[in-house]
């Protein structure tokens, strides 16, 4: 049966499940603008972050000050901050949770882990979550309940505002799974002020942070403490998710499958003889089926689910072979794009062998974790550098088994999972460690 290219979805609004259309909207989506109807609601929290700026200018020039620090180069100089926090993780992994009666989720422990990155890496002060009993942070819980949150914010985002604008006591009395957005909140609000108020101490911090960019702006207006604070908490958030989701997905089809458990391991024992020496980004990244295992599991976790709105503009030409009036709000869910049985045979079959092919250049380009075009995430190169670590790491250095129980998730297919924005399944996965 052949699949309709359009539909429409709203008075004004058209959805695409077309491999052409996609990149029309974003990859050379120059003349399209965000649709602040969206937007606005999904920044909610942040409204002065640049992820929901609609104007092409003001997103380009804030893109400017964060990008110095998310650069391949940077990435690389601060990749030792990335090992530290990876290796926290190994050493809880194989001390406390090391026998099927100590078992973990590893879709906490990968939020955890992500988030102390993500912190650490962008403000030199890490959320040191990974060190909290049981892992229950609640910065952990907070973001949890912000994305199950996802609907009512964008239905009813006068709610949301209302609530973070009330006095604390009574926001945690009403909603107590806001408390880690609070101590989030408070930190930034601690970081920024010290910053603002002394600029000279930023020579005094660890190594360099998006604020030595977002407090410095060359040519451009000082930014408002507010606009720091938004930012930090969006860098956070969407550092902290895209990486930990690909993780906790990969490593369920690594254990789910002895057989590609042991390509992977034969060939990081092969490349990385001493396991307690560490082994770069770089070196890892020229590991062919390392490589291969970890795009299939950006492909499968999907990145941000919801379809993500765009604005015809008047010079816009054809999308997807059709000209679309001025106005009309057009977009494209990446599901549609990652299982698209034409370019990805089999898509709900996790194999990471489709990607060893002799060209994949068509599956490259329809590869979209972190979306495309000039609105792609800014951290790209942090993740990609995280994936291969954290990764490379557990599947040398550790000998994970999943605890199989009736409550097992069967597998992470795409059609499993409830779209918060991002993808969220509803049952986890435990795992403990047989060594370290």
């Amino acid at each position: 049966m052949s699949r309709c290219p359009v539909i429409r979805v709203g008075p004004n609004t058209l959805h695409f499940n077309d491999r052409k259309a996609y990149h029309d909207i974003y990859t050379y989506g120059s003349t399209l603008v965000k649709h602040s109807g969206l937007y606005d609601a999904l920044g909610v929290h942040a409204p002065k972050s640049s992820i929901v700026f609609s104007d092409p200018e003001l997103a380009k020039q804030r893109r400017g000050l964060l990008q110095p620090l998310f650069s391949r180069r940077a990435v690389i100089s601060l990749e030792y901050t990335i090992q530290q926090k990876i290796d926290k993780l190994l050493a809880l992994l194989a001390n406390s949770y090391n026998s099927s009666s100590t078992t973990v989720s590893m879709a906490v422990a990968y939020r955890a882990l992500t988030t102390d990155i993500i912190t650490s890496y962008c403000f030199a002060e890490s959320a040191n979550i990974l060190d909290s009993p049981g892992l229950s942070h609640p910065i952990l819980q907070g973001v949890k309940e912000l994305i199950k949150k996802f609907w009512l914010q964008i239905h009813f985002p006068f709610f949301i505002t209302f609530a973070l604008n009330a006095p604390q006591k009574l926001i945690l009395w009403l909603l107590p799974e806001f408390e880690g957005y609070l101590m989030m909140k408070a930190g930034f609000e601690r970081q920024i002020n010290s910053l603002i108020k002394n600029p000279d101490t930023l020579s005094m911090v660890e190594h360099e942070t998006i604020f030595h960019h977002l407090l410095e702006p060359e040519d451009q207006e000082h930014l408002s403490q507010a606009s720091l604070m938004d930012e930090a908490f969006i860098l956070v958030t969407a550092g902290s998710d895209t990486v930990g989701n690909a993780c906790n997905v990969g490593t369920f089809y690594a254990l789910k499958y002895p057989s590609i458990h042991q390509k992977l391991k034969k060939e990081l024992e092969e490349a990385w003889v001493d396991k307690d020496r560490p082994m770069s980004y770089t070196a890892l990244e020229r590991l062919p089926y390392l490589t291969a295992f970890i795009k299939e599991a950006l492909r499968v976790s999907l990145g941000v689910m919801h379809p993500l709105p765009r604005v015809v503009g008047p010079s816009t030409p054809e999308i997807g072979g059709l000209k679309i009036p001025p106005g009309t709000v057009v977009s494209m869910g990446i599901k549609f794009l990652h299982m698209n049985p034409d370019v990805f045979t089999d898509p709900y079959a996790f194999n990471p062998d489709r990607w060893l092919a002799q060209d994949t250049t068509q599956l490259m380009l329809d590869l979209a974790p972190f979306s495309k075009g000039p609105r792609m995430c800014v951290g790209l190169n942090l993740a990609w550098c995280e994936l291969y670590l954290i990764f490379g790491n557990i599947l040398r250095r550790l000998d994970l088994k999943l605890l199989i129980t009736e409550d097992t998730i069967n597998n992470f297919r795409a059609d499993n999972c409830a779209n918060y924005w991002v993808p969220l399944w509803d049952k986890e996965y435990r795992v403990f460690s047989q060594n370290f």
